[in-house]
């Protein structure tokens, strides 16, 4: 019962995390789109997180075993570099906006600009 316990806590901590970083972290993204958009979202995240998953499982046995190291360095360091991989992975994948070309000087930035540069003629 260990395993399958492990494994619905892992999911239900996986659930928990996308919802939060759907609704607050990354809220601004979100908001704009559509429901089958996050569900999509959702499944890379999924797949994102179960690949971080055996990433932490490597690094510890890697460092425990391996190197010898204390189980719970071993288990903070890859808790350490797996919450790197999920949250750039994750940020680049599902939560990054496109980039836009935004025309910097609209008409009252251009207004602003040509009084900036009138007034360093004067000096």
């Amino acid at each position: 019962m260990l395993t399958p316990s492990a494994i619905l806590s892992t999911e239900i901590a996986i659930i928990n995390n996308f919802l939060w970083n759907d609704v607050w972290t990354f809220g601004d993204v979100s908001v704009q789109q559509q429901l089958v958009q996050r569900l999509q979202r959702f499944f890379k995240f999924n797949l994102i997180c179960f690949f971080g998953l055996i990433f932490n499982a490597l690094i510890v046995n890697w460092l425990f075993y391996r190197f010898r190291v204390n189980e719970y360095l071993a288990k903070l360091v890859a808790i350490l570099c797996v919450t790197f991989w999920n949250f750039s992975l994750n940020w680049k994948v599902n939560w990054q906006t496109k980039e836009t070309k935004v025309d910097v000087l609209r008409d009252g930035d251009k207004a602003n600009l040509s009084i900036f540069m009138l007034m360093i003629q004067w000096i």
